[in-house]
Formats: structure tokens, sequence, C-alpha cells
């Protein structure tokens, strides 16, 4: 499997990209169209790519956390549905260096899909090993991995996998599909599932973020806190109106 390692995406946790969160919080909050309130937001503090992507992964609207808050695992099961590429792409970010997103929902998610594609190669088989640790450590004690068939070498790579897993898990299971995330919610009638897709997860009954595991023992000094983010810059901008109010009562 052929690889060159990637530069390392850095986002830079500065005021302008915290008042334009809180910005798109609010808007969300209000009822806004999520693309128009993104698009909005850009324009208003002249936002990179970088940080477009970083908000678009990260913030959501209360409604959506209080459902997605409902449906999170916190402590790891003895079975998993694992939505391959999605959560070794987080795994392969933490590995590069990557800033990572602890999102408002309580997921990690990384920045890749904004600039790169996924490729099969050593990279991404040493995150393999790495998640595969992790499960291991965890106590999880079955396993079912979902690749994307549309994503090349994906055949080749599952068979790696089916390889592997023996040595990690009592059972194990590797299936490439055409439609992946069908195939998820399907297993999801029976398995958490390990996705940080939003689509995927607002769908399924279960998720657990093995991602995000692997990721905090591997980089957790990479790893940006959006709630924390959002809300203190919430309250920044409350208590400033309100000395603003009180000056002018005054």
């Amino acid at each position: 499997m052929p690889s060159s390692r990637p530069s390392p995406l850095k986002l830079e946790v500065s005021e302008r990209l915290a008042s334009a969160a809180a910005d798109f919080f609010y808007l969300l909050e209000r009822g806004y169209d999520r693309k128009i309130s993104l698009d909005l937001v850009t324009s208003r503090w002249g936002l990179s790519r970088l940080e477009r992507a970083a908000l678009y992964r990260s913030v959501f609207d209360s409604k959506t956390l209080a459902q997605r808050a409902s449906k999170i695992v916190a402590n790891p099961p003895e079975k998993l549905a694992v939505d391959g590429f999605n959560v070794l792409s987080t795994v392969e970010s933490a590995l590069i260096g990557d800033s990572l997103l602890l999102a408002m929902d309580g997921l990690v998610r990384d920045l890749s899909a904004s600039v790169r594609k996924v490729a099969v190669d050593r990279l991404l088989a040493a995150a393999l090993s790495v998640l595969l640790s992790t499960l291991s450590r965890l106590g999880v004690r079955e396993v079912v991995f979902v690749f994307d068939a549309q994503v090349s070498r994906s055949g080749e790579f599952a068979r790696v996998v089916r390889g592997l897993l023996p040595s990690y898990v009592d059972c194990g299971e590797v299936l490439v599909s055409s439609r992946a995330d069908n195939s998820l919610i399907a297993l999801s009638r029976s398995y958490p599932v390990a996705s940080s897709d939003s689509l995927l997860v607002d769908r399924v009954a279960a998720v657990f973020d093995a991602g995000g595991f692997a990721s905090f023992a591997v980089a957790a000094e990479n790893v940006i806190n959006f709630k924390e983010l959002v809300e203190a810059e919430v309250k920044r901008v409350a208590a400033r109106l309100a000395e603003g109010a009180g000056a002018a009562d005054a």
C-alpha cells in the first residue's frame, strides 16, 4: 500500500472564529436554514474554507443536540457496527496531527473531507491498527465493519480488515456495500453504530464514538472543544449586552 504523509490541517482558534460560531448557532436556534446561515456567517466573518467546514461539522441547534444526546452511548458496547472509512478518517487525522473537532453534539470529527479524498494506503492501515487496538482495549467483542464500495480498493482493504479482526475481537465481519449508509441503518437494529456522519447519526438508534475514543488516545492535545467555544462566546456577548443595557438605564 503506497503512502505519502500529508501536511497536518491546523485550525486556529481565534476570537473571529468564536464569534462566527456563536452567530451560526444563534441563526440555527432561530430556525434559519442551515446552508443560508452558514453562507451568511462565512461572508460576515470572512471565513476560510477550513473554518467554514469546522462550523458546519461542529455547530448544531438545541433541538438537534437534544435528539442526538438521547442516542449517544457513553460506555463502550460489547458489539458495534463501524462506518469504516468515516471512523478511520478521523483516526487517520489524529495520526497526521490535524486539528480535530469535539462538536457540540459530543462527537469527534475531522476536517479532512474538505481537502482530502479517502485513500487506501499505509496511513489508513495504521489508523486501522489504532482503532482495532482501541476497540479491544474497550472490551468490544463483536464488530461489523461496513466499507463504501465506491472508494477505490475498498474490497482489497476489506480483506486486510477481515484478516486482522480475529486478533482483536471474538466475532468479526466485514461488508463492502454500494449503499453503506443503508447497510449501517439495517445493522443499527441490533448494533450501536460508530460514525460521526450527521445524516447517519440522525437515522440510527444508538451511536458510539469509537473514532473519538481512538483519536483522544492518540492526540488529545489537537482536539478543539466547540461546545465550550460557543458557550463561552455566547456568555461574553450576553455580558456585553447586559453592560450596554445597564449603561443605557443609567
